[in-house]
């Protein structure tokens, strides 16, 4: 049994070091973001006749009225029109195409180089859909936008520039808004995540010259970078973040233009917003699997290959807290007296562990000017609390992205839908029930420690059970107006 319990104590180490790496990027990253200076863009004033052809992509899967207002949208962007290739890619059901069609065809002005395309199948899912539209087109730029963002008029002249001017530039990301971010605790916790990332993780890694992720919408890319990267392939379910670490590879930069905003939606619901998490974490560690070894056989410098390293192996937070957690329980049960070294590593894993997390979430807002904004604290206790609540589905995802089993591509629900799936919280509200139980029987001392974990995944759980008895399901075919469908600002999200 000492045996036993040497062993697992050495396991719960190696967790707990791991743990804290992904933790000091983001301290890491908070401090290079509040004092690295400001990158310079060059954005050049090209006169009219300078501006180069740009398609702009909109892949929509059974929107709706969004897929209207997204393509309504594209076609108010400040661009020459014999210069200007949009493409609505439908990879919806069929009984919703001609719908659909009828309904864009009555917000789409006369002038405009407007296609919509069906490919009838959905292989590699929405990397197959983009690479089908880039067949039909030569542009030499190419901006995407999902169906849920809403592009300023503005959006190609604060970004196509700094593609012309730099050619070793892959793509241009902007900042994404939240348009429902007043909806609820679970949007107001979301747009401080995000917030975040755009204020401070992104920034810093451009800032300091790390290589950056696209994050699949509200940004252009390069053409020749999309062909010399490889091109858009589904066999992982972040298509972008996967391009991108290929680009980086080829030599490629990215650039972000964090004051340029474009409204999107935030998933409302507790069921649509772990269904997302899941996709994304699962899409994380499928990159990981497929790019690691030709990474680190690269002769890239080491620090970029550590870099790129951390950051597509963010998803393992959440195997790894689930792994501390069972192995704590476990030693817990066995009565075992801890060594002194793995529990002041316990502690200060965890102190690190809230002030990154803590200093990460505020600079996000204070950045972006929302630090006095109200509910701030609030939606930030949440913004740590609520990703507790995820562990068992991220887990879950982890492990079968390494599973080898087939890929299923789970689309996140949009605003006024509910969540089709079966997933109705029960397994969250029983771990988050027996975690402090547990801990109280055993050692009533550590209850503070899973006190978090189990608010997270009873505040998950509960919100997935309550969604439920109310809940209406998605349509089948949604109804597809133009007067519902036709651009009325973005939605107030009250």
């Amino acid at each position: 049994m000492a045996g036993l319990s040497i062993f697992l104590q050495c396991v719960l180490a190696l967790v707990l070091v791991l743990l804290a790496l992904l933790s000091a990027q983001l301290a890491t990253l908070a401090v290079l973001r509040y004092f690295a200076p400001a990158r310079r863009l060059r954005m050049p004033n090209l006169p009219e006749a300078a501006l180069p052809r740009v398609l702009v992509q909109l892949p929509v899967c059974d929107e709706g009225a969004l897929a209207v207002r997204v393509a309504a949208a594209a076609c108010k962007l400040d661009w020459p029109r014999d210069r200007l290739e949009i493409q609505l890619l439908d990879d919806g059901r069929a009984e919703n195409h001609d719908a659909l069609v009828r309904a864009v065809e009555q917000v789409i002005p006369e002038g405009i180089n407007f296609q919509i395309l069906r490919r009838g199948v959905r292989e590699g899912f929405k990397a197959g859909n983009l690479a089908y539209g880039l067949q039909r087109s030569d542009a030499p730029y190419v901006a995407v936008f999902d169906a849920d963002f809403v592009p300023p008029p503005d959006f190609l002249k604060r970004t196509v520039p700094a593609l012309v001017a730099d050619s070793g530039l892959c793509f241009v990301q902007a900042r994404w808004g939240h348009a429902n971010r007043a909806k609820n605790w679970l949007t107001r916790a979301q747009g401080h995540l995000l917030d975040s990332h755009f204020a401070v993780e992104q920034e810093a890694r451009f800032r300091a010259g790390l290589p950056i992720s696209f994050n699949g919408t509200a940004g252009v890319w390069s053409r020749a970078a999309i062909d010399n990267g490889g091109g858009w392939t589904g066999d992982t379910l972040t298509e972008d973040l996967d391009l991108s670490m290929r680009c980086v590879l080829k030599g490629w930069r990215a650039a972000m233009v964090s004051d340029l905003e474009v409204p999107g939606e935030l998933p409302e619901s507790a069921a649509a917003w772990r269904a997302q998490q899941a996709r994304w974490t699962k899409g994380h560690a499928q990159v990981a699997r497929k790019l690691l070894p030709p990474i680190w056989s690269s002769d890239l410098p080491i620090w970029k290959k550590t870099a790129m390293s951390l950051q597509m192996c963010q998803f393992a937070f959440y195997t790894l807290a689930g792994a501390s957690a069972i192995i704590s329980l476990t030693l817990m049960y066995m009565g075992v007296v801890y060594l002194e070294a793995v529990a002041r590593l316990g502690l200060a894993v965890t102190a690190l562990g809230l002030c990154a997390s803590v200093s990460y979430l505020y600079m996000g807002q204070k950045m972006l000017g929302r630090e006095r904004a109200p509910f701030v604290w609030q939606s930030l206790l949440l913004a740590i609390m609520f990703p507790s609540g995820l562990v068992l589905a991220n887990t879950r995802a982890t492990f079968e992205a390494f599973s080898n089993q087939p890929i299923v591509f789970t689309r996140t629900p949009k605003s006024g839908a509910a969540y089709a799936g079966s997933w109705r919280g029960s397994p969250e509200i029983a771990a988050g029930l027996l975690l402090p139980i547990f801990a109280l029987a055993e050692q009533a001392w550590s209850l503070p420690f899973f006190m978090f974990a189990a608010a997270g995944l009873l505040s998950i759980g509960g919100m997935g059970a309550m969604g439920w008895n109310g809940a209406r399901r998605i349509a089948l075919a949604p109804t597809i107006t133009a007067r519902e469908s036709a651009p009325q600002g973005v939605p107030s999200g009250d």
